[in-house]
C-alpha cells in the first residue's frame, strides 16, 4: 500500500514540443525556444478604479490543468501549477512570493497540445484507481514522501480527471507500465512549459554565459543549445535557476552519462554562479 504524507519531490524536465506567446499590454517581452512573448501579472496602472477589470484567463474554466497535492489524498488543497485555456492563454501559478506568469500557446501548438494529451496519451482512459490497484497488486514501493500529481481535462465538454501519487517513484518501479508512462510523459509536458515560461527573455544571455564559461575552463564539450534546456524555475527574492542537459555519448573507458550545466541566482543581488556536472573525462 502506498504511504502519503509529505510534499518532497524530486522533479527533472526535459523540454518537448514547440510553444508560441503571444504579448499581453505593458508586459515584458521574452524570448527562448518556442517563445516570443510572455507576461506576469501586473495592475493596469490606466483602469478606471471604480470598475473592476477581468483578465480574459479568468472568464472561464481552463480546458486542462495540473497540479500537484502534498500529504493524504484530499487533505490538502491542490496547488495549481499550470492552467491552460481554450484560446491558448497559459497561465503558470507562482510559489509564495512569485507572481503568476500568463503566456499563450498559438492555435497550431494549442492543436498539437490537445492532440499529445488526447490521442497520444489517451487522457480520457487513464483511470486513477485501476491505475493505483495494479500498482499495489505489483508491490508498489512504499513511499513515505511524496506529493500527488493531477491532472484535469474538460475538452469539448468531457471532463476527466487523473490522480497518481507519487508519479516520479511510480515511473521508476513500473517501467513498462503504460498507463503510468502516459502520466509521466503529461507531466513531463506540463513541466517544460512551465519552465519555458519561467526562462523567458532570459534564455539567450544565459546560455551565453554558459557557452562562455565552458571556453573560459576550456572544458572541451560543445556548446548547448536553448533546445537542452531541461529546467528553468523561478522563486521568491529573484531566485532563479537554469539547467541545461544532454547525453555524453562515451566509450568502453567512459560510459555515456548524463551531462549537465547549472546556471543559478541565489538572489535578485547575487551574480549568477555556473557549475557543470558529469563531465566527460579528458
Amino acid at each position: 500500500m502506498l504511504i502519503r504524507n509529505a510534499q518532497n519531490y524530486i522533479t527533472y524536465f526535459f523540454v518537448a514540443g514547440s510553444v508560441v506567446f503571444l504579448v499581453s499590454i505593458g508586459a515584458p517581452f521574452c524570448s527562448a525556444r518556442g517563445i516570443t512573448t510572455c507576461t506576469e501579472q501586473v495592475a493596469d496602472t490606466h483602469a478606471d478604479p471604480s470598475e473592476t477589470r477581468v483578465k480574459p484567463a479568468q472568464l472561464e474554466d481552463p480546458v486542462f490543468r495540473y497540479a500537484v497535492s502534498g500529504g493524504p489524498r484530499g487533505s490538502d488543497k491542490p496547488i495549481d501549477k499550470l492552467r491552460i485555456y481554450s484560446n491558448g492563454n497559459i497561465v503558470v501559478t507562482g510559489d509564495v512570493g512569485v507572481a503568476d506568469r500568463e503566456a499563450k500557446l498559438g492555435p497550431e501548438d494549442m492543436n498539437k497540445f490537445k492532440d499529445f494529451i488526447l490521442k497520444k496519451n489517451d487522457f480520457f482512459n487513464l483511470n486513477s484507481g485501476d491505475i493505483e490497484k495494479r500498482m499495489n497488486q505489483n508491490g508498489a514501493t512504499v513511499i513515505a514522501d511524496g506529493y500527488s500529481s493531477i491532472f484535469s481535462g474538460n475538452f469539448d465538454g468531457k471532463i476527466h480527471e487523473v490522480e497518481i501519487y507519487s508519479l516520479w517513484s511510480a515511473t521508476k518501479s513500473f517501467p513498462n507500465f503504460d498507463e503510468i508512462t502516459k502520466c509521466e510523459s503529461i507531466e513531463q509536458r506540463c513541466k517544460a512549459i512551465i519552465s519555458q515560461v519561467n526562462l523567458g527573455a532570459r534564455g539567450p544571455e544565459i546560455l551565453q554565459a554558459v557557452n562562455l564559461e565552458i571556453e573560459r575552463l576550456k572544458l572541451g564539450i560543445k556548446p548547448f543549445k536553448l533546445s537542452e534546456m531541461r529546467l528553468a524555475s523561478q522563486q521568491a527574492g529573484g531566485r532563479f535557476q537554469a539547467s541545461f542537459g544532454r547525453v555524453h555519448p562515451g566509450n568502453s573507458e567512459d560510459p555515456p552519462q548524463k551531462m549537465h550545466a547549472i546556471y543559478f541566482v541565489k538572489d535578485s543581488n547575487a551574480d549568477p554562479a555556473i557549475s557543470f556536472y558529469n563531465l566527460p573525462k579528458k
